[in-house]
């Protein structure tokens, strides 16, 4: 399944009022889902909420600000996990064609049929 990195305003409280803050999220999305509406399990098209960082200060222009070391953190979590998906797909598929292999040559000596 894709995995989307979603962004959304943080509720602060009225005595915050220092810059932005923001809310971000991995989700785990059905396929075809290109946009989502609410960092929810309820969303349409969300399968499941993977981590959620709150309150982050979006602020600072920085590469040291919380919410880039967050965002950035979310990146390298969304590559890890399609790296993991996409060696789990071949592993199915292998085992697949080894299943196939036995059924149709189970009983056989060689793989043209003829003992040795």
């Amino acid at each position: 399944m894709p995995y989307l990195i979603k962004t959304s305003a943080a509720h602060m409280p009225g005595s915050c009022k220092y810059g932005p803050y923001y809310r971000l999220a991995v989700l785990e999305v059905t396929e075809g889902t290109q946009k989502v509406a609410m960092i929810s399990p309820r969303a349409r098209g969300v399968v499941r909420v993977i981590a959620t960082w709150e309150k982050l200060w979006g602020g600072a222009k920085t590469e040291r600000g919380a919410y880039e070391l967050a965002k950035k953190e979310a990146q390298e979590m969304v590559a890890s996990l399609e790296k993991r998906e996409a060696r789990n797909k071949r592993r199915r598929e292998a085992r697949a064609l080894v299943r196939v292999y036995e059924t149709f040559f189970a009983g056989r000596g060689t793989l043209d049929g003829v003992e040795s």
